[in-house]
């Protein structure tokens, strides 16, 4: 049995990966968009995924996997600092 995702859960995964990738300067590690993407995106945004068809499944999937992959090789900072200020005494930073 087929599990149905819901569609603007699709469509904010996507947008996220699409964002996250440019933040990190990383577009070429997802698929080249074509027109099977944006068709497969026109139909996701009117809440059409449902008329998807083979090729379409594929592309988001593709995209969706290489999001994943992307987000898997973020660097993860372990309690990061984050604020350091002066508290008027010279010498003496302290964290926020």
């Amino acid at each position: 049995m087929r599990r149905k995702v819901p569609p603007g859960a699709v469509l904010e995964t996507w947008n996220f990966f699409e964002d996250l990738a440019r933040s990190l300067h990383a577009v070429h590690r997802l698929p080249l968009q074509g027109a099977v993407h944006n068709s497969a995106y026109e139909k996701l945004f009117g809440g059409e995924s449902a008329a998807w068809t083979p090729d379409e499944q594929r592309a988001v999937l593709e995209l969706i996997t290489a999001g994943v992959e992307l987000w898997n090789t973020c660097p993860v900072i372990v309690n990061p600092c984050s604020v350091i200020v002066s508290d008027g005494e010279p010498g003496i930073p302290r964290v926020l």
